[in-house]
């Protein structure tokens, strides 16, 4: 695999239109010439990823970043000879474009839905994984299905289909700023019910003991990675590394260990720093994932 910069770079929300990261010149052999074309910095693919959004990104019991969405950005970086580097960089600089656009990274693969508006803003490969939505609710909620949640409080990320979904559909819905402190409101009774992809809400289903997986809820959301608008090489490097992990079975094999078979590395805390109960006010912060 590529080697993988351990200490992804934090980019504040607030902080990326401002921030443009210029390229780097070839090295003495000239090699860096075809990757300059398709990166900002020649050698080094940047990645922007939402940390954390497990299963698909966060860390490890060491600190390192790890996920499916992970994996895959190495084997691209692999497929291109490069060093990967991760870029954490908050979800709302990624859905909107503007990361991609102020060139704080090459690449964005955060487990993004694929949708018209998205669509306009960036470039997206090839669906990497198929993805409906999903309900999750608190074990003494007494929800069975959508038609329960009148009256009660969702969960929702900021930002995401989930929310749109949520919205739409006339629930009261308390957004939050990621998927892990969602789930904490969820398990410490801020609210109720979850609505979000179901792949992040089936992998913490089967995480905690006082939450339940209730309903797949059939969007036909696919997931994409996202580039510039016009930079159509490195998404066409992209689809082709994609490909070719779908015709050898490793891109099998990763959504196997990654969403069904769960012998998955143990989260740690962000950074090393200590998780803490979500407050009122982290439960409305403007930003979000997926």
């Amino acid at each position: 695999m590529a080697m993988h910069k351990t200490a992804a770079q934090a980019v504040g929300a607030s902080a990326l239109a401002a921030l443009v990261l210029t390229a780097c010149g070839g090295d003495e052999n000239g090699s860096g010439d075809a990757d300059q074309e398709m990166l900002n910095n020649a050698g080094t693919l940047q990645v922007c990823s939402d940390v954390p959004y497990p299963p698909f990104e966060y860390y490890d019991a060491e600190g390192e970043v790890v996920g499916f969405d992970i994996d895959i950005a190495e084997a691209i970086a692999e497929s291109l000879d490069v060093e990967l580097e991760i870029v954490q960089t908050g979800f709302e600089g990624i859905q909107s474009g503007v990361a991609l656009d102020s060139n704080t990274c090459d690449l964005a693969i955060s487990g993004m839905t694929i949708t018209e508006e998205r669509a306009g803003n960036m470039l997206f490969s090839e669906p990497y994984l198929d993805d409906n939505l999903g309900l999750l609710a608190a074990t003494d909620a007494d929800v069975a299905s959508l038609e329960d949640l009148e009256g009660l409080t969702v969960g929702v990320q900021t930002e995401t289909t989930g929310a749109d979904y949520a919205t739409e559909a006339g629930y009261d819905v308390r957004d939050y700023p990621d998927s892990g402190l969602l789930i904490q409101g969820l398990e410490s009774g801020q609210v109720d019910a979850a609505i979000g992809n179901i792949s992040i809400l089936g992998y913490q289903a089967g995480e905690s003991d006082t939450a339940e997986f209730i309903e797949e809820i059939d969007t036909g959301e696919q997931l994409g990675i996202a580039a510039q608008s016009e930079n159509t090489e490195l998404i066409d490097a992209v689809n082709e590394a994609l490909a070719e992990m779908d015709s050898s079975g490793e891109m099998q094999e990763l959504e196997d260990s990654w969403f069904r078979e769960g012998d998955t590395p143990e989260e740690g805390d962000a950074e090393g720093e200590a998780s803490e109960e979500p407050t009122e006010d982290a439960a409305t912060e403007d930003e979000g994932d997926e």
